[in-house]
């Protein structure tokens, strides 16, 4: 079964939250106002029943009695008990409120005693009240002395709201569900135009990422904004363009290695087809010449070795106290030779303050090896190699310097690349596959150093790398 969409999701549990709120706010506010309106009404009530009790208490007093009570209570009463219209005594005195009169069920007056002298019902008169019922009542005063006790029951009283209280508690009811349909359906718009904005960049995301995941890696997902989905948008792009640069890189590599292994085989091929059709003749000059091819191809081979095992981080070092100072200057002697006959000066410079280092001396050698030899492929006769060794804070830092013709600013990027060559023509001459200062770079940075390159046409080079302390 296919799970609903990430914006079918968030729109339902965005729904579910509005109709929940809806109807949690519904409730409340519902109760809130029933407890208000009935806090409201009996207030109300307490305050008719104090001026009924008055009004009583002047008809007392008025007459000294109770007598004619019952007669003036029944005679505003309708034949079921509900109380109807105003009263008024023999002396003209409104004693009682119509409106709230009509409201109320039953009205009982006891006297002094507790005896029921009055009954808008007609069914306890005489009897005595119970001490609940009197304590429940509103005390009735004459000349500032207690004569009575009047009790109301009405559906206030009880709880229950009437017929115009219950319409009020409906209009309000369907206000408040109405107020809430109207807010739902326009936070339901605006959650539709939010879900949409985050969802959008988010398919086409997805849609970039099943391109690349089919073998398109030109595919790039479209960024606008600067929020964290615009961010995550930039990263696909910039991860999409890094792994087409890898792949460009590792089809290029991929042509470069069989065009470099494609050479020496070629040579050694060709000369062993000649010797066999008798075209060369099969002696010590010839084998010389394929032990030389096969020497290259074995280089080629053992450097590819080194660069595959770097990659891996399964590049062995054997790692030992070195003095690096000696360890430039046994180089630099084993190249003095090859210096000497191209004309060309080498000078050292090496600081005396250097600690012994722990590194593998065979390795860094390698690199040195590669950077002097680099140099002197690429210095002109007469000119000058400089090697420096000094130390900057807790690292040990080597430049190695010519005077040749220069590196062109936008080849620097690329000269610690795989099978890159600033001059094609002559390194092939020299043995070169483009892979030594790969090699160096891969060495320097399992010793946990740094390398790199500056350089400025017809002026020279310098490359220089650091080591640890």
């Amino acid at each position: 079964m296919t799970r609903p969409s990430l914006f079918v999701r968030l729109m339902g549990a965005f729904a579910l939250v509005i109709i929940v709120g809806i109807v949690v706010i519904s409730v409340i506010a519902n109760q809130a106002t029933t407890n208000e309106l009935r806090q409201f009404m009996f207030q109300g009530e307490m305050v008719q029943m104090q001026e009924f009790a008055n009004q009583l208490g002047t008809y007392y007093q008025a007459r000294g009695s109770w007598d004619g009570i019952q007669t003036t209570l029944t005679r505003g009463a309708n034949p079921s008990g509900d109380m109807m219209g105003g009263m008024m005594d023999d002396d003209g005195i409104n004693w009682m409120n119509s409106q709230w009169m009509m409201g109320t069920s039953r009205v009982l007056i006891a006297d002094a005693r507790g005896i029921v002298v009055a009954d808008s019902a007609n069914r306890q008169l005489g009897a005595r009240l119970a001490s609940t019922g009197l304590t429940n009542g509103t005390p009735i005063r004459a000349d500032g002395q207690s004569v009575g006790t009047l009790v109301v029951e009405n559906d206030m009283m009880s709880g229950i709201l009437d017929p115009a209280s219950q319409q009020f508690l409906g209009q309000v009811n369907r206000s408040l569900l109405l107020g809430g349909s109207l807010a739902g359906l326009i936070a339901l718009v605006l959650g539709f135009i939010l879900f949409r904005q985050i969802t959008a960049p988010l398919n086409a995301l997805a849609t970039a990422s099943d391109k690349i995941a089919t073998g398109d890696l030109t595919a790039r997902a479209p960024v606008r904004g600067g929020d964290e989905i615009a961010r995550v948008g930039r990263s696909f792009n910039a991860m999409a363009d890094n792994l087409a640069r890898s792949e460009t890189a590792r089809q290029n590599m991929l042509a470069d290695i069989a065009h470099e292994l494609r050479n020496p085989i070629g040579v050694i091929q060709s000369h062993l087809e000649a010797m066999q059709d008798g075209i060369f003749p099969l002696d010590h000059e010839q084998v010389a010449s394929l032990h030389d091819e096969t020497l290259l191809l074995a280089r080629l081979v053992g450097d590819l070795r080194e660069l595959a095992l770097a990659d891996a981080g399964q590049l062995t070092l054997h790692r030992a106290p070195t003095d690096l100072r000696a360890l430039i200057e046994r180089t630099v002697a084993a190249l003095l030779p090859q210096a000497n006959e191209q004309q060309i000066t080498l000078n050292t410079i090496l600081d005396e303050h250097i600690p012994i280092l722990n590194l593998d001396a065979q390795r860094i050698e390698q690199v040195l090896r590669n950077l002097l030899s680099n140099a002197l492929r690429h210095t002109p006769s007469n000119g000058t190699i400089k090697i420096r060794l000094m130390r900057e804070k807790n690292f040990a830092r080597v430049e190695v310097s010519d005077t040749g013709s220069g590196i062109e600013p936008d080849a620097l990027p690329h000269v610690f690349e795989r099978f890159w060559r600033g001059d094609k023509s002559r390194a092939r001459e020299y043995g070169g596959a483009g892979l030594g200062l790969a090699i160096a770079k891969q060495l320097v940075e399992a010793h946990g150093g740094q390398i790199g390159v500056e350089s400025e046409l017809g002026k020279g080079t310098m490359f220089w790398f650091t080591l640890p302390n």
